[in-house]
């Protein structure tokens, strides 16, 4: 039996003898069992184990992960035999540590919080008026606890996110991730949890001797230098951080992509030679996306956020080489 039948079986069964209560939600509003999930996920501390699966492409992955949590401090690890070899993520308030073994480098990132709860406040605070609906429910026991289930819906009435948290702490413990189809496409449930843990002094640092350092500025001023593009980006100390930038084809042309993050989501900076029709650019959107362009130098950019056009302009605004 494949995941997907799987998952779709397991919620069935712990569904269909229980009453959803409706709990509506628009914009602006945080219903208040969403808001205690978000503040725990700051305040908690315990340990854990948790499978993950997520789909890619007609296959799916899957790894384990082991957890260490206080409060904004996370450490994940990932056994030496999995997919992932040995990585080691580590993150606090100021910065998101990768160590890769294989390459004896660590990757320094901006902080993500909780990403997929910080993606959850950002939705039910900006649908503009857009009704998103959640039902909760019994949702049965995981990793030995019992928890509520939330089911996410859209203006559509289908869930694009079901989670399973602890009745007592509110500690998301699974999480099911749907397409627009309805089929599950992404999977993450702890299987033991210990909410006494005990931490060595260097639990949340991650330092290792002889490791090359790199940052995705690192990156951008290779990529920059290699394929000549210009080296527009947004400052050091902007509030929207650097995390990543790759290069793309888009519209039979290479294009610069940078991904920047901060408390509020992600944008993206797309730069190509030449003119660009912005309209290419929402086929690798999804969402209610804003887009704002200009040309500079010779050059296209695109900037592409959940945000109104006005905010995307002032940030655009903060582009500089």
């Amino acid at each position: 039996m494949s995941s997907r039948f799987v998952s779709a079986a397991v919620l069935a069964g712990l569904t269909a003898s229980v009453m959803a209560q409706p709990h509506g939600g628009r914009g602006g509003e945080i219903p208040e069992i969403i808001r205690k999930v978000i503040n725990a996920s700051q305040k908690l501390r315990y340990s854990g184990k948790r499978n993950v699966e997520f789909q890619k492409g007609p296959d799916w992955d899957r790894h384990l992960e082991y957890v260490q949590k206080d409060g904004p401090k996370t450490r994940i690890e990932y056994p030496e035999n999995g997919v992932f070899r040995g990585l080691v993520i580590v993150e606090t308030e100021r910065e998101r540590r990768h160590y890769y073994p294989d390459l004896n480098q660590i990757e320094v990132l901006p902080p993500r919080r909780e990403a997929m709860l910080s993606r959850l406040e950002k939705m039910f605070n900006r649908r503009r008026g857009r009704p998103i609906d959640i039902d909760v429910a019994d949702g049965g026991t995981v990793a030995g606890r019992d928890t509520k289930l939330i089911s996410i819906l859209g203006p559509d009435g289908k869930p694009f996110q079901k989670i399973w948290v602890d009745e007592s702490t509110y500690l998301v413990l699974k999480r099911v991730v749907y397409d627009r189809g309805g089929q599950a496409v992404g999977t993450s449930e702890y299987v033991s949890v210990d909410y006494r843990p005990k931490f060595g002094r260097n639990t949340f640092s991650l330092q290792v001797t002889g490791a090359k350092i790199v940052t995705p500025r690192n990156e951008l001023d290779r990529l920059v230098a290699k394929m000549g593009f210009q080296g527009m980006t947004l400052p050091p100390k902007d509030p929207y951080k650097l995390e990543s930038c790759r290069i793309q084809r888009i519209a039979g042309q290479s294009a610069l992509v940078q991904n920047y993050v901060n408390a509020d989501g992600q944008i993206s900076l797309y730069q190509v030679r030449g003119a660009l029709d912005p309209k290419k650019l929402r086929e690798f959107s999804r969402g209610d996306f804003g887009v704002y362009c200009w040309q500079e130098g010779g050059a296209s950019f695109v900037l592409i956020g959940d945000l109104p056009t006005d905010a995307l302009r002032k940030i655009a605004d903060r582009v500089t080489s």
